[in-house]
């Protein structure tokens, strides 16, 4: 990538749908989030949160679920998949999330949640999902449409927050200072050709490269991000895993296929709020992989709160995925692979 100012060498021609501006816009975006009216769930109290969403509307969960998992007295799960686990009845919050509205197994999950008598409440653009929210007076929250859904987590997460917040079960709240900080981020990472654009350099580092992405559990959420960001925009692949779990067993992978090692990139992410032994625990399993792959990275969250943190990390892998689609001659929005997929279940 050469130095040709703010864009990247290659954007106008591989950046043919504009996700440079959806990068850019993302700070906005999440104010405007944060400022929309939530609707409440008749219910107030709750025996558990269900979280039901895939892809880029999962990721929200995956934020709101680390916010609460430390202070919150009622479990709260990210569910990937068709209905609802066995658990969940009338008890519980069931949050639907499809930015289409059409995701089917988002509509599944509705279906079931809604059969059980749990308190749904629906986070969506349009769709199917939309008129059955409707149609059983399931409160919902209709944000704009018109955008590939993983650029939409702005929208797709702070509905949840404001929700949660209201329901007191997330403490960590959002606010002017979350959002300059934001801001900020974008600001430094949007120039190709500024010498400490740290996105710039990291996709450099990784082109080429298969990033193994290890994280502890506060900012676990960015590290998926990471992962489905890489593979969408950069179409490339990306492991990820959890510290300390990956040291009960994947820290023996490092040894074979041969040829696999030689091109990953061990890469660790760093935070403020992670447990003083996973810190400890780092330093050793970066030394002991560092043997047999010298190629290492640390990246370190900046941010005053978890949340901060987490934003921060998801808006640096965002920019890195960018910038790495366009090291690979490709076009960041365009996901081939999954319309045909979705046209071929279809049938």
């Amino acid at each position: 990538m050469k130095k040709t100012g703010v864009k990247a060498s290659g954007e106008e021609r591989y950046d043919r749908q504009r996700m440079r501006e959806h990068l850019e816009g993302f700070p906005e975006q999440c104010r405007k989030a944060w400022g929309l009216s939530v609707p409440l769930p008749r219910k107030r109290a709750f025996s558990g949160v269900c979280f039901c969403g895939m892809g880029g509307s999962a990721v929200g969960g995956d934020i709101a679920q680390a916010l609460v998992s430390e202070r919150a007295g009622i479990p709260f799960i990210v569910h990937r998949d068709y209905g609802v686990p066995s658990w969940v009845g009338k008890q519980t919050l069931v949050i639907v999330e499809s930015y289409s509205g059409n995701t089917e197994e988002a509509l599944s999950a509705f279906e079931q949640a809604t059969s059980r008598g749990a308190q749904v409440w629906v986070v969506t653009s349009g769709g199917v999902l939309l008129e059955s929210a409707r149609n059983a007076g399931v409160p919902v929250v209709r944000i704009p449409g018109g955008m590939p859904p993983r650029c939409a987590l702005g929208y797709l997460f702070f509905p949840v927050l404001r929700l949660l917040n209201a329901l007191g079960i997330a403490e960590e709240s959002a606010d002017g200072q979350l959002f300059d900080a934001m801001t900020r981020t974008v600001s430094r990472l949007r120039r190709a050709s500024a010498p400490t654009n740290r996105a710039v350099a990291i996709a450099r580092t990784l082109a080429g490269r298969v990033p193994v992405i290890y994280s502890g559990g506060a900012v676990f959420p960015a590290a998926i991000r990471w992962k489905t960001q890489l593979a969408e925009n950069s179409k490339s692949f990306a492991l990820v895993n959890l510290l300390p779990e990956m040291n009960h067993n994947e820290i023996m992978a490092w040894r074979f296929p041969e040829e696999f090692i030689r091109r990953t990139v061990a890469v660790f992410f760093r935070s403020s709020r992670e447990h003083p032994r996973v810190s400890f625990r780092i330093g050793i399993t970066r030394a002991i992989v560092s043997r047999v792959q010298p190629q290492t990275m640390e990246i370190a969250a900046r941010g005053s709160s978890l949340l901060e943190e987490i934003m921060d990390l998801v808006i640096l892998g965002d920019w890195v995925s960018f910038y790495l689609a366009i090291a690979h001659r490709s076009d960041p929005t365009e996901i081939n692979e999954i319309a045909e997929l979705k046209r071929r279940l279809s049938r």
